[in-house]
């Protein structure tokens, strides 16, 4: 596991790239009558063969492909993921950007054209309401509004949905999930429902609850009380994540400063717990193995910067 703490767009990448996960977003999330002419069985996550060297730079999308159930020749969807923490009204250039040079890259390729059907997840704090290509120009003529390419695509608002219908979701690790980016802006409720999130996904791949529990300490400050309230194997599970994000976090700091002695791998060890998991002096000295004074020493020079 990598010992770097998830951002938003990891955190995302690595829940969806799972082949299982992904098919339940899908059933979710997408219309209906898309659904139901869908073969999931075929549904595999796609290189960036579609994506010009300019696009690649930009566009922080993950695409899968997927087979029609009718028979009717061999036709694919893609379908292309689209993430976002901020809003961004210019996002539908973006996505129309990438539908068009997937289309020219299937002509290069003298492939049959095939259908690119775009989900634009979004879980920012700002409104953000579905908008299209016209809506850049509404001022324009509504004649001359005719040469503006048209196309949709499907907007998914954590912000739009309750609690309860994210929490009904049948995949509980994508509940659990998407309930954390929903209120990854919100320290409080991270913190009030950290236990009740990390009881939802359990049980889950064990690479997806490391990142998940990453994701969740990142964005909030766990209270000691709630992580010793935890069930056993979860409990620890999430030590256990720990240990490895330490450990391998306190090797990176001994490789990039032996020189410099041990000490400054512990300085670096507390600053990442004090910091980007809120841990309590006495938490901080006990996994780092360091004196209470150490850690105070340490908080106290973070406030002087």
């Amino acid at each position: 596991m990598d010992s770097r703490i998830p951002s938003h767009d990891d955190f995302v990448r690595s829940i969806l790239a799972d082949i299982e996960i992904a098919t339940a977003y899908f059933k979710s999330y997408l219309p209906g009558f898309v659904v139901e002419k869908l073969d999931f069985s075929t549904l595999t996550q796609s290189p960036e063969t579609y994506l010009s060297e300019e696009l690649k730079k930009s566009i922080s999308d993950i695409v899968y492909s997927c087979k029609l159930r009718s028979k009717k020749g061999n036709i694919k969807i893609s379908l292309l993921i689209e993430h976002k923490s901020t809003y961004d009204k210019k996002t539908i250039v973006q996505i129309g950007s990438y539908i068009f040079s997937a289309f020219q890259k299937q002509i290069q390729n003298k492939e049959s054209l095939s259908l690119v059907i775009p989900v634009l997840l979004y879980h920012g704090q700002r409104n953000w309401k579905y908008q299209t290509l016209q809506d850049l120009f509404a001022s324009l003529d509504d004649d001359l509004k005719l040469y503006l390419p048209s196309f949709d695509y499907v907007f998914n608002n954590l912000g739009l949905l309750s609690d309860r219908e994210i929490e009904s979701l049948n995949n509980k690790f994508l509940a659990a999930s998407f309930l954390a980016l929903k209120h990854t802006f919100d320290k409080q409720w991270l913190e009030t429902n950290a236990e009740r999130l990390f009881i939802l996904a359990s049980p889950g791949e064990t690479g997806l609850e490391k990142s998940l529990i990453l994701y969740v300490f990142s964005r909030g400050k766990l209270p000691e009380n709630v992580l010793n309230s935890l069930p056993e194997p979860i409990k620890r599970e999430v030590m256990n994540t720990f240990d490895v994000y330490f450990e391998k976090g306190v090797k990176k700091g001994r490789e990039e400063g032996m020189e410099k002695g041990m000490e400054k791998g512990k300085i670096e060890e507390v600053r990442n717990l004090i910091m980007k998991l809120g841990f309590t002096n006495e938490q901080a000295a006990e996994v780092a193995e360091v004196s209470v004074s150490f850690v105070r020493k340490v908080r106290v020079s973070l406030k002087k910067k």
